[in-house]
């Protein structure tokens, strides 16, 4: 089984910071395409994202997940889907009871990336992931992923220097990163 994971913030839905009501959300140009483009090639389509937001006191992780599930029903009218959201609530600086969460969850860390492996039965050489920062690539290279990097608020501050090193392929939006995709079978 292959898989497109995929960041939240800034990948799928414009970030502007702290995300997590429906009134807030926006998606990113083109990403419902983009998604349609991966159900219709039978990815796996499993977003992983850090909320901090959590941890911070910003919201609850109800209120994350009832997004999501808001999410999901504006996918479902397009006939697209989501097949899992994972979610890594915690923020070392922020984090009253740390060990309450994997800390291996939040990325870069691979913890949720292993979860959605394991359950889903994903072959992560046959898998992508697409992200806004290098700590989302960090996880897909270590775990042999062709990895994606998407431009947005946070490109100033990312090191060119390590896309580089990497190889790493820089997009304006996911649509354009999975327009380059020729061979997935």
């Amino acid at each position: 089984m292959r898989a497109f994971f995929l960041d939240r913030d800034g990948t799928l839905n414009v970030d502007t910071n702290f995300v997590h009501t429906p009134e807030e959300w926006q998606w990113c140009e083109n990403a419902l395409e983009a998604i349609r483009w991966m159900n219709h090639n039978r990815f796996k389509v499993i977003v992983v994202t850090n909320q901090s937001g959590i941890s911070r006191g910003h919201y609850t992780t109800e209120q994350v997940q009832d997004l999501h599930s808001w999410v999901d029903s504006q996918l479902e009218r397009e006939n697209l889907k989501v097949d899992e959201w994972l979610i890594a609530p915690h923020h070392p600086a922020f984090d009253h009871k740390p060990y309450d969460y994997n800390p291996g969850d939040r990325k870069p860390g691979k913890g949720l990336f292993y979860k959605a492996i394991e359950k889903h039965g994903i072959n992560p050489k046959k898998s992508f992931m697409a992200g806004d920062k290098i700590t989302d690539l960090q996880p897909a290279l270590e775990l042999g992923m062709t990895p994606f990097f998407i431009r947005s608020r946070h490109e100033p501050n990312q090191d060119k220097n390590w896309l580089r090193k990497h190889d790493i392929d820089t997009f304006d939006t996911l649509y354009d990163a999975v327009q380059t995709i020729k061979n997935f079978k």
